[in-house]
């Protein structure tokens, strides 16, 4: 592939997720696409996706996602994040009530791109530490987390 896709899936991070502006998806979110994030339910389309991140900058104050890591092969990125905020709304992900808390999970999240667009990705996050966090699950072992 001739494309740098750094620059792209940054992008899609900084502008949509960090400063909310969701029209730089439609440039870079095929209409096709398709998230798989276990254990919640998948996010169906490019329309789905703006709302998806909509969705999860309304759960949180201050939310912003670091990119710590970025590689790319071929048309994969791989891209390993911290996502901080404080928890004053609904997240679409996990269905909690607001805490008020301010979280930090990490993540890691990976894209596949045909023709300049992300058509599908696979996204793992810690929520066992961001339920703990929430005060929602206590932690089976001491020191564990």
């Amino acid at each position: 592939m001739s494309e740098d896709l750094k620059p792209m899936i940054r992008k899609i991070f900084e502008e949509a997720y960090n400063k909310g502006n969701l029209e730089v998806l439609g440039e870079l979110i095929a209409p096709n696409y398709l998230r798989h994030q276990p254990p919640m339910k998948k996010v169906e389309g490019s329309e789905a996706y703006k709302k998806f991140v909509a969705d999860v900058r309304s759960a949180y104050t201050n939310f912003n996602i670091r990119l710590e890591e970025i590689l790319e092969d071929g048309n994969k990125t791989v891209v390993r994040i911290t996502l901080t905020g404080k928890h004053t709304g609904k997240t679409p992900t996990l269905m909690a009530p607001p805490t008020g808390k301010e979280i930090s999970m990490v993540g890691c999240v990976v894209s596949t791109w045909e023709n300049g667009k992300v058509v599908e990705e696979w996204v793992y996050n810690d929520y066992m530490g961001l339920t703990h966090q929430f005060g929602v699950v206590p932690l089976a072992v001491d020191g564990f987390v």
